[in-house]
């Protein structure tokens, strides 16, 4: 055998029972990492539940592998889109491996969009008419305002498109009809209040219609005014348009007679009570019948008189004047011009259902000098405004020139007394602050009818026509 043939036996021999039982021993017991089905970049639906992909992980040999330790870092907040990075770091004995994954955070559902009508009308011009829609998106919210629409031959098809680029179509039948009637917009307010002899100048109205656009001067006028005399006076405004669908709204002015104040002969008090009726009116009302003496009852609708009604039916029949407090005595109807009149004309609507009568006296709670309605008005001196609307539509309010004490400065019948009669004097008119919802106020009402009968005063209920007593307006 040559030499050369000698060393290459040598080789194989060193190689297949030195280098190959290695390899085999290093391929079977040397440790290594094992990493399967790990997901490198993924998807996950914007809200769902995200579950997090550490792979199938061990560390060891061909023939055991042991548990891995896994850390991660980074979290995938699935409520709001875009791509987070994740770090997974496996370790065991010391020995450690990284893995990286991108996830995004995708929004993958269509809007969900509704057309309510079957069949779609529309104008000549191609506005439509009758179609209720509305869109909404599990990630935008509404998209109403952002529907769209085509027309397509007889159909029309409607669609939206989220942020996303998910999209939602809808086709409905269309039909060339104008169905809708002209819109008739009042210039000014549906209800004017005058005084006898006043100027009415109508303010007019607009119109538009859908499919034929302005039609203002195609507006026709019925009804007319006469200031001179007292009544409500109807104004209607109809238009038609050109698919003879009709269109009207009216407008009512309140004419009122100015009230004319007539002074009695000889002294005279006017005993007024606010915030009731309660338990103790009907006492009151039996001082007063035993008196044969009228007084004027402010009433309220607030949770204290509830179940009264017919406590202010017998002060009517027997002679007593109702007037209008407030309904639900609270001060924030100062809040604005209609706020107040939505109050009185509830405890005026009350009064009449009980009575039959419309009474237009009232007294402001506070009384019109009042400044605790600055708390509520947002600086537009709500009570100089109400002090003069409230005449212009025919009420008269009255405030008082003797305050008897019993709104908090005492609670004693012989105080209150001494505070009433020890303000008269030689006027002619005096108007008394009572409230009958406070019981040692209505036991002080038999002396202070006695002193003042005694003393040459007559008592009387007010009306429209007694003597005006106001306060000094300050807000």
């Amino acid at each position: 055998m040559s030499k050369y043939k000698k060393l290459i036996l040598i080789f194989l021999c060193i190689f297949l029972f030195i280098v190959v039982p290695a390899g085999i021993s290093l391929f079977l017991f040397w440790p290594r990492f094992q990493v399967q089905e790990f997901i490198a970049t993924t998807q996950v639906e914007y809200n769902a539940s995200m579950e997090y992909q550490v792979g199938n992980v061990c560390y060891g040999n061909f023939f055991e592998c042991k548990d891995v330790f896994v850390e991660r870092k980074g979290d995938v907040n699935t409520t709001a889109l875009g791509c987070y990075q994740l770090t997974y770091l496996y370790s065991y004995q010391g020995k450690e491996f990284e893995l990286k994954q991108v996830v995004e955070v995708v929004d993958t559902t269509v809007p969900e969009l509704q057309i309510t009508n079957d069949e779609i009308y529309y104008c000549s011009n191609k506005s439509l008419q009758n179609v209720e829609m509305m869109a909404t998106d599990n990630y935008d919210g509404d998209l109403s305002q952002k529907i769209e629409y085509n027309f397509e031959n007889d159909h029309i098809e409607f669609w939206v498109e989220d942020s996303s680029g998910n999209r939602s179509t809808v086709s409905k039948k269309a039909i060339l009809k104008d169905i809708e009637a002209p819109n008739i917009t009042l210039n000014g307010d549906a209800d004017i209040y005058l005084t006898v002899g006043e100027t009415f100048a109508d303010a007019g109205a607009t119109a538009r219609d859908n499919c034929d656009g302005d039609l203002t001067d195609q507006i026709e006028i019925s009804g007319s005014v006469d200031t001179s005399k007292k009544g409500d006076y109807t104004i209607t405004y109809s238009v038609k348009d050109h698919s003879e669908n009709v269109s009207s709204l009216t407008r009512v002015v309140h004419v009122a007679e100015k009230n004319i104040e007539v002074t009695p002969n000889g002294k005279t008090i006017y005993l007024t009570f606010d915030d009731g009726p309660s338990k103790y009116t009907s006492e009151l009302l039996d001082v007063l019948k035993k008196y044969n003496v009228k007084a004027t009852f402010f009433v309220t609708n607030q949770n204290l008189t509830k179940g009264y009604d017919s406590v202010i039916k017998r002060a009517y029949d027997e002679g007593h004047s109702i007037g209008l407090h407030t309904s639900s005595h609270n001060y924030n109807i100062y809040s604005s011009v209609d706020s107040y009149f939505n109050d009185l004309y509830a405890i005026q609507n009350k009064v009449k259902n009980i009575t039959g009568y419309t009474s237009m006296l009232i007294r402001f709670p506070g009384g019109s000098s009042n400044t605790v309605s600055k708390a509520y008005d947002g600086g537009t001196k709500i009570m100089s405004k109400l002090s003069k609307e409230v005449e212009r539509r025919g009420f008269k309010y009255v405030d008082w020139n003797i305050v008897s004490g019993d709104a908090g400065e005492t609670t004693d019948t012989n105080q209150v007394v001494s505070n009433v009669i020890g303000s008269l004097g030689n006027n002619s008119t005096y108007v008394v602050l009572q409230h009958d919802i406070k019981e040692f106020s209505v036991d002080a009402v038999a002396a202070i009818i006695e002193y003042g009968l005694s003393h040459g005063y007559t008592f009387r209920p007010y009306t429209l026509t007694s003597p005006t007593v106001h306060h000094q307006v300050l807000n």
